[in-house]
Parts: C-alpha cells; structure tokens; sequence
C-alpha cells in the first residue's frame, strides 16, 4: 500500500512539473486565452489542461500498469480528441469540425475498443433495458453529451476539473471494490494527474487565481475519460450500476440539460456561449466566484456520494433512475425562479448588511456623540 502511495505520489509532482514545462511553452506558441467579454480572468492564461493531462498519464503508466494492450484504442481516442481540441484552442474549429474529431474518437472507442453501453439496468422496476441495436449510436451520443457537459461547465476556475476529479475518485473507488485489477490501477494514475491539474486550477488562499486553464482539449480529454470508465465499470457481472455512473456524473450532467432546455426554450441555440450555469446564477445572487465554485463542488460531491452509497446499499436501480429525474425536475423549475430567488437574497443581504452597520460599536459611539 505504502508503494502505490509513493507512485502516485510520485505521478502527482511529475504532473505539475509538466505542468510547468507546457505552461512556459504555451505561452510562448500562443496557446493561451485571453481577456475578454466573457472572460474575466488577469492576464494570458495558457490553455494546456489537454497536454498536461495526456503527459502526465502517459508519464504515470510507466509506474503503475503492467499493459497497456486492452487501452490502445482509449489512448488513440485521447490522442485525435487532443490534436483536434489543440486546434480548436489555437485556431478555433467550426462546430461540425469538432463534432467530426468527437465522432471518429468515439467509433474508435466503440468499434476497435469494443466499449459500448448494451444495457441501462433495470430502470423502470421491471427488467433490465438492453440498448440492443442502439448500442452504438446510444454510446455515441453518451460520449458526445458527456464531452460537452464538461466543457460546458468549465465557467469557472477548477470547476470542470474538480467535477471530473471527484467522479473519477467514485470510479477508482469503486474499480476496488468490484476487483477489476486492471483498471483500478489506471484510474488512480488518472486521478493523481488530474488532481494536480486541478491544484493548479484552483483558487486558493495562496493562488487567488487559476495559473492554467482546461481548454477545448482538456475538456474533450476529460469526457472521453469519463465516458470510457463509466461503461467498463458497468460492464458484466459485479460491476456498478449503469445508473450509478451517471450519479457520479450528476452536477454537470444536470446542468447540461437544464441551460439546453431553457436556452431552447427561448428560442436559443442550445450550444451558444451564456452566463446561464449554475454557478453563474450563484454569483449573480452575490456569492464570490471562489465561494460559488466550492458550493457546487461540494453538490457535485454530494450527489456521487448520494450514487455509491445507494450502490453499495442495494438500493433498486430504478429508485435511483428516478431520484436523477426528480432532481432534473427540481433544478429546471429552480432555475425559471432563480431570478426571484436571487433578487430576495440579494435584499436580505443588504438589509443584513445595514443592520449591521447600525448595530456596530462604531455606529452606536457615533450616534451617542450626535
């Protein structure tokens, strides 16, 4: 235990000494973002969550895995979706080009991996619902949807890195315990490059902003990822559930669906760039930018957490499938009255804020004075 404590340990420096390395290499090749309407960050940032992520894992595998045979096609899958999401970062793809990249990343996976989802449980309480001939275009559209999630929540500094760190920690985890020996191994590499991509995405009291951004390649990196563990976990006998996966997945996957039903809703495109997240309603209503991405980290980690236990539990799957819709449900209604609801916190908020000010020593000695 203490060995594979001290290689993954090893595995997380390697990383952020990588991460160094493409940082300054980024800058200057002019792989970084800018400041702009939308973005509120200082300075260039370099758009390097890709590389790092696709370096550190292959740096990784050389300590922890014995062969990398049954993944050649994961990793080819991860080497298209990181050219073509470099391209988009350098020079910016049109969609039907990045749909293409995401498209021939995903037939690798499925028709030279074999990595398709042929069933989805026992949803309805009934039997289990098997994808038969829309296995493949049903595995298709999973990676696509999962890809997108993540990139669209990336709206804040380590939000779409922590989402994915903590689903990919639940997924580790329970590779463990389902004794898939071959992929506990890999997962916990990945979870160790992630984690220091992640360190330094984050804000914290020492880094008050982010030193690295995700990018188009990180995010696609991330979702293929995702996506491919998901389905080997839930594959066979023993393995978790179909449903349990998307638990782990919950936040982001949530907030996917709620910003494209309102975004068509108004008759918008549903992939046009907004301020409409969850986390952008959160700092509308007042919260700062770090404190809102703590929050939904902290649901984000709720809802895995709410998944695993359930799992372990033996809780029936389809009261887990309808727990996920429930919660669908609740956060669309939520997000039509969020601006009410932002605009009363804001008044209490203030109103709190006054009270204050006239309850203070300061206050109350001036008013003596007067």
């Amino acid at each position: 235990m203490t060995w594979h404590l001290m290689q993954y340990a090893l595995i997380f420096f390697g990383t952020l000494f990588l991460l160094r390395l493409l940082a300054r290499l980024a800058v200057r090749v002019g792989l970084v973002d800018y400041p702009g309407r939308r973005k509120r960050h200082r300075g260039e940032v370099p758009l390097i969550g890709g590389p790092a992520i696709f370096a550190g894992l292959a740096f990784g595998v050389l300590f922890t895995t014995d062969t990398l045979y049954p993944y050649r096609p994961l990793f080819a899958a991860l080497a298209i979706l990181l050219i073509a999401g470099l391209l988009d970062d350098l020079r910016d793809l049109t969609p039907t080009q990045k749909f293409m990249a995401q498209l021939v990343a995903g037939g690798i996976m499925v028709w030279w991996g074999h990595h398709t989802v042929v069933s989805l449980g026992d949803l309805l309480g009934i039997d289990s619902i098997s994808t038969d001939y829309w296995a493949i275009p049903f595995t298709l559209i999973a990676l696509l949807g999962l890809i997108n999630a993540i990139n669209m929540v990336d709206g804040a500094d380590g939000l779409a890195s922590g989402l994915a760190l903590i689903a990919l920690v639940f997924l580790a985890v329970s590779a463990v315990l389902t004794g898939r020996t071959v992929s506990a191994p890999l997962l916990f590499t990945i979870v160790a490059v992630v984690l220091a991509f992640w360190a330094t995405n984050m804000r914290f009291p020492w880094q008050p902003h982010a030193k690295v951004f995700l990018g188009d390649s990180g995010s696609m990196i991330l979702g293929a990822l995702l996506t491919w563990f998901s389905i080997e976990l839930a594959r066979g006998r023993g393995g978790i559930y179909p449903i349990t996966a998307v638990w782990f997945l919950a936040l982001p996957l949530i907030d996917m669906g709620v910003v494209i039903a309102r975004r068509l809703a108004r008759g918008h495109s549903p992939f046009r760039a907004g301020r409409d997240h969850l986390h952008h309603m959160l700092i509308a209503a007042g919260m700062s930018p770090g404190a809102a991405v703590l929050l939904v980290l902290f649901l984000g980690l709720a809802l895995a957490a709410t998944g695993f236990f359930a799992w372990r539990a033996g809780v029936p799957e389809y009261w887990l499938f309808f727990g996920f819709v429930a919660l669908l449900v609740l956060s669309s209604v939520l997000s039509w009255r969020w601006p009410r609801l932002a605009r009363r916190f804001r008044r209490r908020q203030r109103s709190a804020g006054r009270s204050y000010s006239n309850t203070s020593p300061a206050s109350q000695r001036l008013r003596q004075s007067s």
